[in-house]
């Protein structure tokens, strides 16, 4: 028989249908469903409690951690005229996360911080609030508290 993608509500179906004291052949009749299937199903509900077991995630790790992505989201939000170069740099520096240019480009797309997003950032950046920020800061706060 070939491979069939069934719905979890017949899968379900098949399975309380087993506890109710259906024959098996009836069951693959009424449903169209295949015994190996319904075995395989029981033994994932039997396992895992559910007809489809949970799969682990696959493929690759990420490069750069979703807290290292919050702290170059920070630090551009800091300093928007941040550039590429520089951001590489400071990965590799503070994190020890050496990455290529490319690499760097494409974490950024994938966190949604693309070029034209930091630049309306940039832009909509109040330097005259800034600036009477960082004097406050300066004259109440020591090196120590910070």
């Amino acid at each position: 028989m070939v491979y069939i993608r069934h719905s979890d509500e017949i899968k379900q179906r098949a399975l309380q249908m087993v506890s109710e004291g259906w024959d098996i052949a009836k069951i693959v009749q009424a449903l169209g469903v295949s015994t190996k299937s319904i075995s395989r199903w029981q033994d994932n509900y039997d396992t895992h409690g559910h007809v489809n077991p949970h799969h682990p995630v696959h493929g690759r790790r990420r490069i750069l951690s979703s807290s290292t992505m919050l702290e170059i989201q920070q630090l551009l939000a800091e300093d928007p005229s941040l550039y590429l170069d520089e951001i590489l740099e400071w990965l590799a520096i503070f994190h020890d996360r050496p990455i290529s240019l490319s690499a760097l480009c494409k974490n950024l797309k994938d966190f949604g911080l693309d070029r034209k997003v930091m630049r309306r950032v940039a832009n909509q950046r109040d330097e005259a609030l800034r600036t009477q920020w960082k004097d406050y800061v300066h004259h109440n706060f020591t090196a120590d508290q910070m």
